[in-house]
């Protein structure tokens, strides 16, 4: 496979250890990544002596997978973003492996990167577990599935609990390999007014973690968890962090939700029928040499 040639830029690999600039066309939590190390690898865009472009990628299986792809605004619609894909491939169709990129439609950059893995001949996948949902808090606000669920005395919300406490749902949570946000119950990004617990007897039986997100000023089920066989947990768990987003925020801000298999998939269609997915997941075959 050859590699595309464009005048007006060049790519090469950057040195993981010493980013330079190109640290700075990252998001902060791909940044952080780099920073400690975590087997990721840099192409990197520059026209003439200025930095363009950067693209993150891990190796995962036989898969190469795209974790950013970002080209500064003067840059764009020039080449950019397809040479920096190429390069990929290149490095891709050696090893005899697939590229692979995942990644939600929630802001403008988003969209740009749709346009840019179709003009590159990737094709969406279509058939995933892995979903990302957005929903407003109005739509959540008419969905009647919501409405028929009473509150339940036994939820408590996060500001209602003492640090310790948290800690010690963390370690149960932990302990039943439960999901959980990255840095925990007791993170900073957690919104404790709106996350929510469900215990008996100082055990949990459930809960749902919001974060708040900076797209649209907006908020994320960060992990939720049932560990009954009650199913109407999650439900009341649900209708209790939403009621109090709408006390706290405007009714139009968004509402991501991440779902992980099948019967997640259905829980929140069921409970929210207004959602619009927004997850992309794009893969390419590279021409072998």
């Amino acid at each position: 496979m050859s590699v595309e040639i464009n005048p007006l830029f060049s790519v090469g690999y950057v040195d993981t250890k010493k980013p330079g600039v190109f640290l700075e066309l990252m998001a902060e939590d791909i940044k952080e990544r780099v920073i400690n190390e975590e087997g990721l690898y840099i192409i990197g865009l520059t026209s003439e002596e200025y930095a363009a472009g950067a693209l993150v990628f891990e190796r995962i299986h036989d898969y190469l997978e795209i974790v950013s792809l970002y080209v500064l605004p003067e840059f764009r619609h020039k080449g950019g973003s397809r040479l920096l894909l190429a390069a990929l491939e290149a490095i891709a169709s050696k090893l005899d492996y697939i590229v692979t990129a995942r990644f939600s439609m929630v802001d403008g950059e988003t969209e740009l990167l749709e346009e840019a893995f179709e003009n590159a001949d990737f094709q969406k996948r279509e058939d995933v577990d892995y979903k990302t949902y957005i929903v407003t808090l109005a739509d959540c606000e008419d969905a009647e599935s919501l409405k028929k669920v009473k509150k339940n005395p036994k939820i408590k919300y996060f500001s209602e609990l003492t640090d310790n406490k948290l800690k010690s749902y963390n370690k149960q949570a932990e302990e039943k390999f439960a999901p959980l946000p990255i840095d925990g119950l007791t993170s900073e990004t957690v919104d404790r007014e709106l996350s929510a617990v469900y215990e008996e007897n100082g055990r949990i039986k459930g809960y749902v973690v919001i974060e708040n997100i900076s797209y649209k000023n907006g908020i994320r089920v960060a992990a939720a968890y049932n560990g009954s066989d009650n199913p109407l947990i999650l439900m009341w768990l649900l209708k209790a962090a939403i009621s109090a987003a709408e006390n706290k925020y405007d009714a139009n801000i968004p509402l991501v939700i991440d779902v992980v298999d099948d019967n997640a998939d259905r829980f929140v269609r069921y409970i929210l029928p207004e959602v619009t997915e927004v997850s992309r997941i794009f893969d390419k075959v590279p021409d072998m040499v």
